[in-house]
Parts: structure tokens; C-alpha cells; sequence
């Protein structure tokens, strides 16, 4: 029996490794193989399963645990340390593995922005509905629509919206989970 709970607590100490693996795997394997916009909700589904996955596991480890709050600090570890991996994850993919993709997005996006810029007639037409629009001049708007956008690939930024959005992700699903192991212990 102590060996059977010993195994119990390894797995429970590699969880969020094992599912930052599991991640990673089913990652790099659609790599190439879906368009760029799948592939982020490839990744973000899995995440989320892979939250769930974690917290359920260390809920169930812990519904020994005497109280609501004793089971959810112990859930709560695990799935808050598998949340920093996967933002991590994100960012070292988007920004290392794929920086190429990343980048082509990008230019993409900025040539968008270029053409839907290009015509003065047409900029007129957005000013008139728009009026912080009315107040810049079609250069200003092109910078600062660039600027945006140069905001949003940046890799720190990916690495902090992640994190707060897997962190939230955990919280709410360990609150669940805690209740859950709860209704399945009495």
C-alpha cells in the first residue's frame, strides 16, 4: 500500500511535466499540418484539457486532505505550475520554434494594414465613422496600427497574457475539482 501511494505522489510531482510533454507533442505534430489560427486553437484547447486533466488528478490526490481549503491549496499547486509551463510553452514555441511563422503572421498582418491604409478616399470614409480616427492623419493611424500590432507579437506580452489567462484557467478549474473530490468523499 505505501509503495502503491508513493507511486501516487511521483506522478502527482511529474504531472505538469508529463502534461507540458503531452502538449508539446500534440504541438509539434500538427506543426505544418493546420494553418496558422488552428494551430493557436489547437494549442489553446489542449491547454485547457491538459488544465483539467491536472487539476482533476491532484484533486483526487488530495481528497485526504481534511478541509475545502486544504484540498484546494493542494490542487492548486500543480495546476498553477503547470499554468506558468504552458504560458512558457507558448512563447517558446511561437517565438523560437516557429519565429519564422510568427514573423510571416506578422508581415502579413502589417500588409494588411499598409493596403487597408493606401487609399485616401477610403481612410476618409473610416474617419467619418470613427471619431478618434477623425483626429490623425493617415500616416499617424498607420503608425499606430503598427504599433499595435508590434505590441501584440511581442513575446513578453504573449508570455503575461498567457499566464494570466492559464492562472485564471487553473484557479477556476481547482475550485471545481476541490468541490467535486469534496462531493466524492462523502
Amino acid at each position: 500500500m505505501a509503495d502503491a501511494l508513493g507511486a501516487k505522489r511521483t506522478l502527482y510531482r511529474w504531472l505538469p511535466l508529463l502534461a507540458v510533454a503531452i502538449w508539446w507533442a500534440i504541438r509539434l505534430g500538427t506543426t505544418g499540418l493546420v494553418p496558422f489560427e488552428t494551430g493557436i486553437s489547437v494549442g489553446v484547447f489542449t491547454h485547457f484539457g491538459l488544465t483539467l486533466v491536472v487539476a482533476l488528478i491532484a484533486a483526487f490526490q488530495a481528497v485526504g486532505e481534511p478541509s475545502f481549503i486544504s484540498r484546494f491549496k493542494a490542487s492548486l499547486k500543480p495546476a498553477v505550475l503547470y499554468a506558468l509551463l504552458a504560458a512558457a510553452s507558448t512563447v517558446c514555441y511561437h517565438h523560437v520554434v516557429c519565429a519564422e511563422n510568427t514573423a510571416l503572421r506578422m508581415l502579413e498582418r502589417e500588409t494588411f494594414i499598409d493596403r487597408s491604409l493606401a487609399d485616401e478616399t477610403a481612410f476618409a470614409a473610416l474617419q467619418a465613422d470613427d471619431p478618434q480616427l477623425a483626429m490623425m492623419d493617415i500616416e499617424t493611424a498607420r503608425e499606430r496600427a503598427k504599433a499595435s500590432l508590434r505590441f501584440q507579437f511581442d513575446p513578453l506580452w504573449h508570455f503575461t497574457a498567457s499566464l494570466l489567462m492559464w492562472i485564471a484557467a487553473a484557479m477556476s478549474t481547482v475550485v471545481f475539482t476541490s468541490f467535486l473530490g469534496q462531493w466524492f468523499k462523502s
